[in-house]
């Protein structure tokens, strides 16, 4: 009886231990058969004698899906994927150390692969970057040495991509993983390091309406890394919203220590279609918020750290407190509809409370924060405390909706 399923999953860490070393050889056996066998494979299995051969990798073809954890050596791997580059639709392949992987896009007599079909693409390290990168390492791969890294001028190798995922360094000296699908990709995650950096500005990857579909973006700041990529907090995230002005999503993870000071307007002038945006590293006081979501007229959804109010307003009292505030801001936007930020132990939860209410007050369709804080009893009592004010009680028909659970 013919199997019905296509996909198959093989992990384990430890065959290696439980097997006899005569038993070894039936097992990899065993695995290749199942590969052999199906069109969509996850293979993560870490131990001295997964490994295929060559010869055995050659006997795995017309495969559409390939999830590949692997070691030190990645050679067959890269094989497996460039001689399944005709068919493979989604390639992810896990790493756990800096590895040449020129042979994904070259053949060993020279000519290049093409993935005609390729859709989703995904290059990801398996190692924390202090452990994966040694000092020295670190030193050879900044943009100064980009020179050493292979260069395919001219190939076009993944025409068709809609899904790029990089985080590794940057493999390449050149623009190979963006060369030719500007006009098909639609999400982009992107690990800064120096050398995607100034690879991305040599070959000027992103101008405008470079990228039609691209709509969804994830940059991620390497905070470890010995030689920071952006002096300061606003430099990066000018980096990040130059990648295509029209993208809807946008989540700038990662910021450094001094996000406080991003001029929000007019940084964030101009991005009439961004409707979701994550800073989670954004420490915004109350006026920074409410600047935020005017400049961006359709944001619906914003994830930021716990807000504070900032210092009141000289002679603003708590109880006329609502009333300057939408004075001051009202209207803000008729589009804003949700807020997430994460909770620290250091943070007021009644100045967490008195700025979610005040929000409410200047966007009338804001109604929901994140679940998560629905269920801290701690939250939902400061916001019916607040909400029971002098000042707020005027505007309970308004709060009511923030203070029922959903």
């Amino acid at each position: 009886m013919a199997l019905a399923a296509n996909k198959i999953k093989i992990s384990g860490s430890c065959f290696k231990w439980c097997l006899p070393e005569s038993a070894r050889p039936y097992f990899i056996q065993l695995v290749l058969k199942l590969c052999q066998s199906f069109k969509h494979i996850e293979y993560n299995i870490r131990s001295d004698y997964d490994k295929f051969t060559s010869q055995q990798v050659d006997t795995i073809r017309e495969l559409l899906h390939l999830n590949y954890n692997i070691n030190d050596d990645c050679e067959e791997t890269l094989q497996l994927a460039r001689q399944n580059a005709p068919t493979l639709q989604s390639l992810t392949i896990c790493f756990n150390s800096v590895t040449d992987i020129s042979s994904l896009v070259q053949d060993y007599d020279g000519s290049y692969a093409e993935y005609p079909c390729l859709r989703t693409l995904e290059l990801r390290n398996d190692s924390e970057l202090d452990t994966l990168y040694s000092d020295d390492v670190r030193f050879s791969r900044t943009e100064l040495n980009i020179l050493r890294l292979p260069v395919f001028a001219g190939a076009i190798t993944f025409p068709g991509l809609r899904r790029l995922c990089i985080q590794i360094d940057y493999p390449f000296g050149d623009d190979t993983l963006f060369r030719g699908n500007s006009a098909t990709l639609e999400y982009l995650d992107l690990q800064l390091f120096p050398a995607l950096i100034d690879r991305v500005n040599h070959y000027k990857v992103f101008t405008p309406e470079s990228h039609p579909k691209l709509r969804y973006i994830r940059t991620t700041q390497l905070v470890n890394y010995e030689l920071p990529n952006f002096a300061t907090a606003e430099e990066y995230v000018r980096f990040a919203l130059s990648v295509e002005p029209h993208a809807q999503v946008r989540m700038i993870h990662d910021l450094p220590y001094d996000a406080d000071l991003i001029p929000i307007p007019p940084l964030f002038d101009g991005f009439t279609d961004l409707h979701t945006l994550s800073m989670p590293n954004m420490c915004p006081v109350f006026r920074d918020v409410v600047s935020l979501i005017k400049s961006l007229p359709n944001l619906t959804y914003l994830c930021t750290y716990s807000p504070t109010f900032g210092r009141m307003p000289k002679g603003v009292t708590v109880r006329k407190l609502p009333a300057y505030v939408i004075s001051k801001y009202a209207p803000v936007s008729e589009r804003f509809r949700r807020w997430h930020f994460d909770y620290e132990h250091n943070c007021k939860p009644s100045e967490i409370a008195r700025c979610v209410l005040l929000l409410a007050l200047v966007c009338p369709n804001f109604d929901f924060i994140d679940p998560h804080y629905y269920r801290h009893p701690w939250l939902m009592s400061h916001m019916k405390r607040v909400a029971g004010l002098q000042g707020f009680k005027d505007h309970t028909k308004r709060l009511q909706r923030l203070l029922t659970e959903p």
